[in-house]
C-alpha cells in the first residue's frame, strides 16, 4: 500500500461543502454535517478547531471538528472543556494513518491552548491509542446515559483532579 501524502490544517471556506460531503459519506446520514455547520460560526466554535486532513492533490479527506463544551460542577459553576467530534475520513482511506493524524494535531493544539481535557463519544478500541480513557473514572459524567467504553476523555498537562462534573456540548449537538 502506497503511504499517503497527508497534511493538516485548519478549515477555510473553500472546504466547507467538500466536509460536509465527507461527513455523509463517512456516516451515511447528515446529522454529523449538521452539527459542523451549526457550531461553525458560533460561540461554541474554537479558533482553528475545524482541522481538515488533505491529500497530496489538496482534496479534503479527513476532518475534526473541536466545539466547546462545558463542565458542571457540584458547586453550580461552570468550567470550559474542549469536546472532539464530529470526525470523520474518506471511507476508502479508513485505517490508513488519515485520523491518527487529525486527532494528534487536535490534541496538540488542545495543548498548546492549555486546555486541561478533550471528551468525546467513540469507539472503545481507537482512542485509547492516544490516551483517551473512560471519563466516567475521572468523575466525568456524560450528558446522557452513554456506555463508559464510548464516553472518554483525554487528560492534558492543565488538567487537574477537582475537574469533575457532568459534561455539555454545544447547543448545535441537540443534547440537553
Amino acid at each position: 500500500m502506497v503511504p499517503l501524502a497527508i497534511t493538516v490544517r485548519p478549515e477555510r471556506s473553500a472546504d466547507i461543502a467538500a466536509i460536509r460531503s465527507l461527513h455523509d459519506a463517512a456516516f451515511g446520514q447528515p446529522d454529523e454535517g449538521l452539527i459542523v455547520a451549526g457550531v461553525r460560526g458560533s460561540a461554541d466554535s474554537i479558533d482553528g478547531g475545524s482541522l481538515v486532513a488533505l491529500d497530496g492533490s489538496d482534496s479534503v479527506i479527513g476532518h475534526l471538528l473541536l466545539s466547546l463544551g462545558a463542565l458542571m460542577v457540584a458547586d453550580g459553576s461552570q468550567r470550559s472543556i474542549w469536546m472532539a467530534g464530529p470526525f470523520s475520513v474518506r471511507p476508502d482511506l479508513q485505517g490508513r494513518g488519515v485520523g491518527a493524524r487529525l486527532m494528534r494535531a487536535a490534541i496538540e493544539l488542545a495543548r498548546r491552548r492549555g486546555q486541561p481535557l478533550i471528551c468525546l463519544l467513540g469507539h472503545a478500541s481507537y482512542y485509547p491509542r492516544f490516551g483517551f480513557e473512560p471519563a466516567r473514572s475521572l468523575g466525568i459524567e456524560p450528558p446522557v446515559a452513554w456506555p463508559d467504553e464510548a464516553w472518554q476523555a483525554l487528560r492534558l498537562p492543565a488538567w487537574t483532579p477537582d475537574l469533575r462534573g457532568t459534561a455539555r456540548y454545544a447547543a448545535a449537538f441537540g443534547i440537553d
